[in-house]
């Protein structure tokens, strides 16, 4: 097997798994309002991203146009500590469908991907209403197994 594979693979298995609750956070949309686990809307589509990752730039126009499809929030956290609340704001100017989280006083993004054992981007989470982890990619998401994956979770698609 490939190297990179394999890697995949480790990390899949090490990182928050389908079944399990969201591990707890606490980060801030850009409004300053809280954004913890308990109280955020479900389902919900939870991305980690790096401004500097061309899978990401590649794919989140999918993404976007999918969020516009699906009545669930698609949530953004980006895992790299250099990604100021600056440059996550002025890069989502081209994804306005997306709600950025950022850091609070007592959270930061590359804390909670840590917290997740998120080892690269993007990775794609899919919560179902009760807050569990209905699907995890790591990697491109496919267009048609994230759809497959926000039906699961009991989100309305158009």
């Amino acid at each position: 097997m490939r190297p990179l594979f394999l890697l995949a693979l480790l990390g899949l298995a090490l990182a928050v798994a389908p079944g399990e609750a969201l591990p707890d956070f606490q980060l801030l949309d850009p409004k300053g309002s809280l954004v913890i686990p308990k109280t955020m809307p479900k389902p919900a589509v939870i991305v980690f991203w790096a401004s500097w990752c061309t899978v990401c730039k590649a794919e989140f126009p999918s993404l976007h146009e999918l969020a516009g499809k699906a009545k669930v929030p698609f949530f953004v956290i980006s895992r790299e500590p250099k990604d100021t609340k600056e440059v996550v704001l002025n890069y989502m100017k081209a994804y306005p469908r997306f709600i950025p989280l950022l850091a609070s006083s007592t959270d930061t993004p590359a804390r909670v991907a840590e917290r997740f054992k998120i080892l690269g981007q993007p990775w794609t989470l899919v919560v179902d209403k009760e807050g569990k982890v209905v699907a995890l990619f790591a990697g491109r998401a496919g267009k048609e197994a994230l759809l497959d994956a926000l039906l699961l979770a009991g989100a309305e698609v158009e």
